[in-house]
């Protein structure tokens, strides 16, 4: 975040909840509106008859993005089981653990990796992203080694099921870790990002994210303005 840290509030880390709650799973397919979402995470009120499914993918965001920011330990494989574990908790009986059987991604033209080959492949993902972004000079390159390595981390597909979500917790999880500014990928433009990993895209997607990285920051700079105006008078 480098020198917007400083301008991070509550009321921001609120709405960045909100919207990477509701943006990620309705990616996914969940239906629940933001206000739907707002509801049930920052007022703990559930505001309709709904899917147990639905809640649950928008409520397991709380104690996740509260483990992403709490927790300082390094990027590892067990945190990364540690993200599904959160993510998946009341909705699969398997959430942390690697797939038992193989799967695939709905209109992919590439197999993801086979289940017996998933801990060597993803040790090696880990240690290859390790070694790129310790090498890497700019936070440019360091924003398209995350971006690179979100789109080789869905191809592994390592998970029965939340393997989207997982990856896009992880971004944000890498973010913190290299002091990169965030970025949410919006449902409305689900379509552009998914022809970015299956075309593997990593130039193009790295400049979409830039341009989401500006948005967001101009959200941190007006949450932090409204904070401020309001305990100046």
């Amino acid at each position: 975040m480098n020198n917007l840290n400083k301008l991070l509030t509550e009321e921001y880390f609120q709405d960045l909840l909100v919207r990477m709650a509701h943006n990620s799973t309705a990616i996914e397919g969940n239906t629940l509106t933001q206000a739907e979402t707002i509801s049930i995470l920052l007022h703990k009120v559930i505001p309709k008859t709904m899917n147990e499914r639905e809640y649950y993918e928008v409520k397991n965001y709380e104690k996740t993005f509260n483990y992403i920011f709490n927790n300082k330990d390094e990027f590892s494989i067990e945190k990364i089981k540690k993200f599904h574990y959160l993510i998946m908790d009341n909705i699969r009986d398997d959430n942390g653990k690697f797939k038992k059987s193989n799967n695939s991604i709905i209109g992919a033209t590439f197999e993801t990796t086979p289940a017996y080959q998933i801990p060597y492949v993803l040790k090696e993902w880990l240690d290859n992203y390790n070694y790129r972004i310790k090498i890497a000079k700019t936070n440019t390159e360091k924003l398209e080694i995350i971006l690179k390595s979100h789109i080789d981390f869905e191809r592994i597909h390592p998970f029965s099921d939340g393997n989207g979500r997982t990856g896009r917790i992880i971004m944000i999880e890498q973010c913190i870790q290299e002091n990169l500014d965030f970025f949410v990928i919006p449902v409305n433009d689900k379509w552009k990002y998914i022809n970015f990993l299956q075309n593997e895209n990593g130039k193009d997607f790295a400049k979409w994210c830039i341009e989401l990285q500006k948005i967001e920051n101009e959200r941190i700079k007006n949450f932090y303005n409204n904070f401020k105006e309001n305990h100046d008078r």
